[in-house]
């Protein structure tokens, strides 16, 4: 086989592996977009007609100390209705993710700049 196809083969395969990588992370990235967009969003209560506010918004006081009308009920209603399972899931899906990703990523640059130092040094020899 020729040197140049084996140069060229090898660059491929790196290539490849990067792009890889970069797609892992681009799906990670996606699973905390998901997990902010659940903390961040305001929602409704499946159950009863309360209009929820996002949990970064919420009040901590109406969820803990009964108040005077609905307020304590409505808050206990929302905090029940939040799944909180899907974005903690998507927040421990995406660390397998990022971590093979950014391996793959650093491996194929990683690969290429070797290769490129190795015939650098050939070239200068």
């Amino acid at each position: 086989m020729h040197p140049l196809a084996v140069e060229q083969r090898f660059l491929e395969k790196a290539g490849r592996i990067r792009g890889w990588g970069v797609a892992l992370l681009i799906l990670a990235a996606l699973c905390w977009v998901y997990a902010v967009w659940q903390v961040l969003v305001p929602y409704g209560s499946t159950y009863q007609a309360i209009d929820c506010p996002a949990p970064v918004n919420a009040e901590p006081r109406d969820l803990y100390f009964p108040s005077t009308g609905d307020r304590h009920n409505d808050a206990l209603q929302c905090a029940a209705d939040r799944n909180w399972p899907g974005p903690l899931a998507a927040l421990a899906f995406s660390v397998p993710l990022s971590a093979t990703g950014a391996a793959l990523v650093t491996a194929g640059t990683v690969a290429v700049w070797l290769r490129s130092h190795d015939q650098a040094v050939r070239q200068a020899t």
